[in-house]
């Protein structure tokens, strides 16, 4: 099936952190305008909405912010600022990746004049390896999963006395995680600003270990008078959030199946993420690979006056996971539940560009 949903049974509409984060937030957006931070746009799409039978799509495009091809820089530059902070003597940041977190931990390492050593999974592709070799890093593909390559960078960082930047927390390791949320937060203090008041009454976040989409729900949740829906998407092999949800209880998954959305293809929710998400999400979304190819064809050729936007088979997850709903009847109890019609406004990212240009190139032609 191309697209499966599970309704959350923990969710609370209401349940608000409600803490006063303005003076965090103002840290972390001052920070990244100190390292030239240029706010990514949000963009309009009228007939893909209309053929889909909403009202509005808004997209926030993450292509190429810092010149990355994606998001990621924002926590990990924030986040290993606030370690330099702390202890200068840092000479090596390590941290496992399918591909966009290692790259911008790479990408800061240089720009503070120190080494990064990544750990990548088995199957990642060269494009990836190179996007990261370019930015002076050291890149040690291992012939086992994201997971275990996670173990291994945090074994090998306190072994060698690296600073290991990872997205991911789990209990003893959660001040770094935290604080790579807390960069994330500039994204979304941005998109509050070129909103204005507009109301979004659904937004659906790409959901790997977690810790991004906690992020956007975490601030909004504290920020926004109007608290939209939240729904996630992971693709069908890597859906640990969605049998989370389902169970009720935060399980990892180790499916032998594969998937190209290389930046959602995680076994185990960060701890972080999941305190956040299990109350918040109305439900989960795992989708096809093929759901999400289609989508990244939708972008690559819009619609008359829409924008062409670049749009990455992780990234494009969100808008398959949109499509998925409208277009499936059996969902129609749900779509109403959650007012998902002619009147919605929804909200999606475009996590990354074409970070693997060969498959890009392949699914949207030329």
């Amino acid at each position: 099936m191309s697209i499966r949903l599970e309704i959350n049974k923990n969710f609370k509409k209401n349940n608000s952190f409600r803490k006063n984060i303005n003076s965090e937030v103002k840290e972390v957006s001052l920070f990244h305008s100190k390292i030239m931070n240029k706010q990514t746009p949000l963009i309009k799409f009228p007939e893909l909405a209309r053929s889909i039978g909403i009202k509005e799509l808004l997209i926030k495009d993450e292509s190429h912010r810092f010149g990355l091809n994606a998001f990621k820089a924002l926590g990990a530059s924030y986040a290993m600022s606030k370690q330099i902070e702390e202890n200068p003597e840092i000479n090596t940041f390590c941290t496992a990746t399918d591909g966009n977190h290692g790259r911008a931990v790479a990408w800061m390492a240089k720009k503070l004049n120190k080494e990064a050593i990544i750990y990548m999974p088995k199957g990642t592709i060269p494009a990836r390896v190179d996007a990261i070799e370019s930015e002076g890093a050291k890149v040690i593909v291992i012939n086992k999963g994201y997971d275990v390559a996670v173990q291994m960078a945090s074994n090998e960082s306190a072994r060698k006395n690296w600073c290991l930047v990872q997205d991911t927390a789990w209990i003893g390791y959660e001040k770094i995680p935290l604080d790579i949320m807390k960069g994330y937060w500039t994204q979304v203090h941005e998109i509050t600003k070129q909103i204005n008041s507009q109301k979004i009454d659904l937004v659906i976040l790409q959901s790997g270990v977690g810790s991004w989409a906690a992020s956007v729900v975490y601030y909004i949740k504290n920020k926004w008078k109007d608290i939209p829906y939240f729904i996630s998407v992971e693709p069908h092999s890597a859906n640990c959030l969605f049998e989370s949800i389902r169970l009720g209880k935060k399980v990892s998954i180790n499916s032998k199946n594969i998937t190209k959305m290389a930046g959602l293809d995680c076994g185990s929710v960060s701890s972080l993420a999941w305190e956040i998400l299990y109350e918040n999400l109305i439900g989960c979304v795992s989708i096809s690979d093929e759901l999400s190819e289609k989508s990244m064809r939708a972008f690559a050729n819009p619609l008359i006056d829409d924008r062409r936007i670049e749009s990455g088979e992780s990234s494009a997850s969100a808008l398959a996971a949109l499509i998925g709903l409208c277009e499936h009847n059996e969902y129609d109890g749900f779509k109403e539940k959650i007012g998902l019609d002619k009147s919605s406004t929804v909200l999606l990212f475009n996590t990354e560009g074409a970070t693997d240009p060969d498959n890009y190139r392949s699914v949207v032609g030329n």
